[in-house]
């Protein structure tokens, strides 16, 4: 195991947080852009990663919904392979 699988979530999420206030910080001042502008950016950046996020979670719902179909055509196979088949009716 590496150090990262070891790090609680807390402590990645603060030590995430904290890199991104230093990256925010050194872009404004090294574009010299105005508060008004960054949040303009940080606007666009998070929509792009909400973007992301729902991709994967429709991703992750759609590999779970595949493995349940697959479980049940085996089931439905096992099912055939023990219960007998209903008679026809006979139509008179």
């Amino acid at each position: 195991m590496n150090n990262e699988t070891k790090m609680p979530l807390s402590v990645m999420i603060e030590i995430a947080k904290g890199e991104l206030r230093g990256t925010i910080g050194k872009i404004k001042s090294e574009y010299n852009l105005p508060p008004c502008i960054m949040e303009g950016i940080l606007c666009s950046v998070l929509v792009e990663v909400q973007k992301e996020g729902k991709i994967e979670i429709i991703n992750e719902t759609n590999s779970i919904m595949q493995e349940k179909n697959e479980e049940l055509e085996r089931a439905k196979a096992a099912a055939k392979k023990v219960l007998p088949e209903e008679p026809e009716e006979i139509h008179g």
